[in-house]
């Protein structure tokens, strides 16, 4: 059974990111996307819950396309339409 294109791991899009649009993503920052936010006096601290060799929930696909500013299409989600 082929994988969908969309299945794939948090280290596999950026290793596609890198190559085909030359972005440099850095995987705390990326797994933080989709993590928890903690916070103790006052301060606020990332919790990454993805690990790199996990395969990405496609809503967390979606909001990395837009926020690296890569086409969805190029994941095989369908481009967002405004609603």
């Amino acid at each position: 059974m082929a994988r969908h294109p969309w299945e794939l791991t948090l280290r596999e899009f950026i290793e596609v990111v890198w190559r085909n649009y030359g972005i440099r993503v850095d995987y705390p920052t990326a797994a933080s996307a989709a993590g928890l936010l903690l916070s103790k006096d006052q301060k606020v601290f990332p919790v990454a819950v993805l690990g790199e060799d996990e395969v990405m929930p496609i809503l967390l696909l979606g909001s990395l396309c837009r926020l690296y500013r890569v086409p969805a299409e190029d994941f095989g989600l369908s481009a967002e339409k405004d609603d």
